[in-house]
């Protein structure tokens, strides 16, 4: 069939809406047709070349949808279905999978190499994270389309296929935060925003938001932060309030300083989550002393979550308003505006741009 698709042709240039083939899904796929998907750091980080991309692409993969066409070989899902895409393949048979942990599926990736139903001319299109949703229709394996019939608004429930679940999993799942904690979140983005809210419904007592932009530490103290800093001179001012400094430290930044100070503001015996991408050549130095006093440092992608068990419980959250999701959307644009939206995810102070179908 013939679609619209955002092809991004090089790193530098605008993306141009250009009118492209897709091939129908075949055993085991579905198709999609994309009524949300979010602009995420990601894709902006693609682009900045800290992601493996291979030119022209379509990227997008924060989005939901409806299924409109079901392969042969597909169970559970049917047309009309409402769906959030996911990024991990969760193959069930890698040993990632086999262990449970669908979030670290070998099948990961995040370019296609141009191989897929995508196609403009005679030129295969790579689709980001195996996705390219910033495209009316997307065809994907059954399991990169997570069945959810929500109350929640499209431009809402396409973050849950990223940027909520990324956060929000850093601190439920990866840190596993307890009632009564300190939390220190630095970096006040779509994800930092999760993972604020995912730290107050797990119980924490204390939650600082570190982030230079005053509008960003504005929306955290909406959403459950209890203090909100700049980051200069950040680990002093945490210390000076925790006195011993806070029980978990959650960099959304993918800055080496940031994460520098994430972790030199974490107690002893406490966790630093780095949930930040950085480049790939990039180094991080610490005082290997403090790992002797137990002080641990993971890293964590996805949020740690099997989307076909956390996409429903996210959803619901939002449902019932305990998690907020209007705070992490600033502005919607119809699809046609893509870069508009990307220039104001440029410019930083937006949480997110939702592109509408």
């Amino acid at each position: 069939m013939k679609t619209q698709a955002a092809v991004a042709f090089n790193a530098n240039d605008p993306f141009s809406i250009e009118e492209v083939k897709l091939a129908n899904p075949v055993e085991g796929q579905v198709r999609v047709k994309i009524s949300a998907c979010g602009i995420c750091r990601s894709d902006l980080s693609a682009l900045e070349g800290k992601e493996t991309i291979q030119f022209p692409v379509v990227l997008g993969h924060e989005a939901t949808g409806n299924i409109d066409a079901v392969g042969p070989g597909v169970s559970g899902l049917t047309e009309g279905d409402e769906v959030i895409l996911s990024w991990t393949p969760e193959c069930g048979s890698c040993p990632a999978c086999c262990r449970g942990e669908v979030h670290l599926c070998h099948g990961i990736n995040m370019t296609t190499g141009g191989e897929g139903p995508l196609s403009m001319g005679d030129t295969r299109l790579d689709r980001f994270m195996g996705l390219g949703a910033f495209c009316e229709h997307v065809v994907v394996p059954q399991a990169m389309a997570i069945p959810l019939n929500t109350s929640l608004p499209p431009e809402h429930s396409c973050l849950i296929g990223c940027g909520v679940t990324t956060g929000f999993g850093a601190a439920v799942n990866t840190a596993a935060i307890r009632w009564g904690e300190s939390v220190a979140v630095l970096g006040c983005g779509g994800v930092g925003l999760a993972a604020i809210q995912g730290a107050r419904i797990a119980g924490a007592a204390r939650i600082i938001a570190i982030d230079p932009i005053e509008e960003r530490r504005n929306a955290a103290l909406q959403v459950g932060a209890t203090d909100a800093f700049s980051p200069q001179n950040i680990v002093k001012a945490v210390m000076n309030l925790t006195g011993t400094g806070v029980d978990c430290a959650i960099e959304c930044v993918g800055s080496i300083p940031t994460m520098q100070d994430a972790f030199n503001m974490t107690r002893e015996g406490g966790r630093t989550i780095v949930v930040g991408l950085p480049g790939y050549t990039e180094m991080l130095d610490i005082p290997a002393i403090m790992l002797l006093r137990e002080k641990k440092l993971t890293g964590s992608i996805y949020g740690s979550a099997s989307p076909h068990v956390d996409f429903p419980k996210i959803a619901a959250l939002g449902e019932t308003g305990r998690l907020d999701f209007a705070s992490l959307v600033d502005k919607t644009r119809h699809f046609s505006e893509i870069n508009q939206g990307f220039e104001e995810m440029r410019e930083g102070k937006l949480t997110r741009v939702v592109l509408t179908f």
